[in-house]
């Protein structure tokens, strides 16, 4: 029924929310909770991203060694990995502070084949070796060849 002021009266039992729409509501804001949980990193740091970072570190090494003319020599290590650059008093760290060694995050180790530094010439070339890391979540590997190629990937 309408009242003079035209606004419709209805019965108490008619208003709110259905039980359906209520559930559908919360199916809804279910589902999107269960794909942003999903989609958050787990906040371990994988030996795949260490290794991603790696041959990203062994790249710019490489880089480095061209550009400056000068050998670079990456000196594996249990927590990590140095990056020295060749200089008429020997082997010292870079004085650019973004060319620093790498430091593996715990639970991971780090193997290298053949055992000792990978050194990177002034054209690039390299002295090959493969690089294991491994930790309780897997494993991964970071491969340098004689050209000066540097991969990761799947152990």
């Amino acid at each position: 029924m309408t009242s003079a002021t035209g606004i419709s009266e209805r019965p108490a039992r008619d208003a709110g929310f259905t039980l359906v729409e209520l559930v559908v509501a919360m199916l809804i804001i279910g589902i999107a909770s269960a794909a942003i949980v999903l989609g958050l990193p787990d906040g371990r740091d994988s030996a795949r991203t260490a290794a991603e970072r790696l041959a990203a570190r062994a790249v710019a090494a490489r880089d480095l060694a061209i550009v400056s003319g000068r050998p670079v020599r990456l000196a594996p290590a249990a927590g990590g990995i140095t990056l020295l650059v060749a200089t008429p008093a020997g082997w010292q760290a870079p004085p650019e502070a973004a060319m620093a060694g790498l430091t593996l995050p715990a639970g991971l180790a780090l193997v290298a084949s053949p055992e000792g530094p990978i050194d990177f010439d002034a054209t690039g070339l390299a002295s090959p070796a493969r690089l294991l890391l491994s930790g309780n979540d897997g494993a991964a590997a970071v491969t340098i060849d004689a050209a000066g190629g540097v991969h990761a990937g799947p152990a």
